[in-house]
């Protein structure tokens, strides 16, 4: 019933759901409306977590398109910025496990919910049987951590999930940062760009922080660019080369 429901509000949602220079391909979408409603029901957070669903309001229609995103993709590297709980990291982790190939990266610095990261991911990755070898844990802040993945990894990542700093600064330098690692024809995928929704990190100079760090990184570079309304809280996607 629950899919059902999403499927017939998706259909309208879609249609002024988007803006942007990027046509996604139609088999992305077709993989989002036909996953499972929730990509890890299971899914759960430490003893005593703010939200009774650990990865937010969000979820679960956020894990579930980067689920389908992957599925779609098949990428061999995904580097995820910004993991807490893990709310998305095991819809890229199930969809790297389905497709039989692929590595997944996350950092994190556990700063916004101490105590949380890795220990969270790592328990409810478990629960999807996601083996340990397919994804890589890294803790520390993203200013050191993404230019180090930048230089390890140059030119050889897929997908790069850009959910951390909220600040313009903060935003900006994970996204200038971390371009380097991505391929050409990868994805940058940018969470937290709904410019209707206030934000704490806002200042009179940058009202929409995040949104305008990701507006300047696609004009910059004349990379083709969207925003997906019906993710909560908007999703940016940035395809590179």
């Amino acid at each position: 019933m629950m899919q059902l429901l999403e499927r017939f509000s998706l259909g309208f949602s879609r249609l002024a759901g988007r803006e942007g220079t990027l046509r996604l391909p139609e088999a992305i979408w077709q993989a989002f409306i036909e996953a499972p409603y929730d990509i890890a029901p299971d899914f759960m957070g430490p003893p005593g977590y703010k939200w009774e669903d650990a990865r937010g309001k969000d979820h679960p229609r956020y894990g579930r398109f980067v689920y389908a995103f992957a599925k779609h993709v098949k990428p061999e590297r995904i580097v995820e910025m910004g993991t807490d709980t893990g709310g998305t990291a095991v819809g890229w982790a199930r969809a790297l496990v389905e497709n039989g190939l692929g590595r997944l990266i996350c950092v994190d610095n556990d700063a916004y919910a101490q105590s949380t990261y890795p220990l969270a991911v790592k328990t409810n990755l478990e629960r999807l049987a996601v083996p340990e070898s397919a994804v890589d844990l890294r803790k520390g802040d993203s200013k050191l951590v993404v230019p180090a993945l930048a230089r390890e990894f140059a030119g050889k990542v897929d997908i790069y999930l850009v959910d951390g700093d909220h600040t313009y600064e903060g935003a900006r330098a994970d996204l200038y940062n971390g371009l380097p690692m991505v391929k050409p024809g990868g994805y940058i995928l940018v969470h937290d760009i709904d410019r209707g929704r206030k934000m704490n990190e806002q200042t009179p100079s940058h009202p929409h922080p995040v949104y305008e760090a990701f507006r300047k990184l696609a004009e910059e570079h004349k990379f083709k660019w969207c925003v997906l309304k019906f993710i909560r809280k908007h999703l940016g996607i940035i395809q590179t080369g």
